[in-house]
This record gives C-alpha cells, sequence and structure tokens, in this order.
C-alpha cells in the first residue's frame, strides 16, 4: 500500500473474472473474529511466522519484507 494500485481490466474480462473490494469491516464482524480467536475456533498459528522481543523489531521489519517467508510476527516484550 505504499505505492499506487494499477489494475488492466483487459486480464479480468478476457478470464471473465469478478473483483471485489472491501471498503472495511464492520464492529460486529470484527467483535464475532475476535471471539473465535479467543475461543481457539480460528486457528493463528498459521499466521503467525515469527516471534520477537523488543530488540529484534527492526529486524521483524526487515524479515517482513520476504512475504514468502513470513506474514505476521508478533513482539513479545518480554522476549529477550
Amino acid at each position: 500500500c505504499m505505492e499506487r494500485d494499477t489494475i488492466q481490466p483487459l486480464f479480468g474480462i478476457n478470464k471473465e473474472l469478478n473483483v471485489q473490494f472491501v471498503l472495511g469491516y464492520s464492529r460486529e464482524e470484527f467483535t464475532s473474529t475476535l471471539r473465535h480467536i479467543a475461543e481457539g475456533t480460528i486457528p493463528t498459528e498459521p499466521l503467525i511466522t515469527g516471534k520477537v522481543g523488543v530488540e529484534g523489531v527492526a529486524q521483524a521489519f526487515a524479515d517482513l519484507g520476504s512475504p514468502e517467508h513470513h506474514a505476521k510476527i508478533m513482539v513479545e516484550p518480554w522476549r529477550s
């Protein structure tokens, strides 16, 4: 999201694709999702690809530049 997104409609037209964008989620959707995460019905383990302490934050941001290796890196302040 740091640069302008471009879409070339011809590719979608040729493949007969439908594209739907989301402006935002409702409060109810956030509430429901957080409840499911807290209850463990939505597993978050596959999303968290790393954990670091505060001293590892700079490297974590650099690592997130490789999306094939990382999705989310949790910062755990108590971790050394």
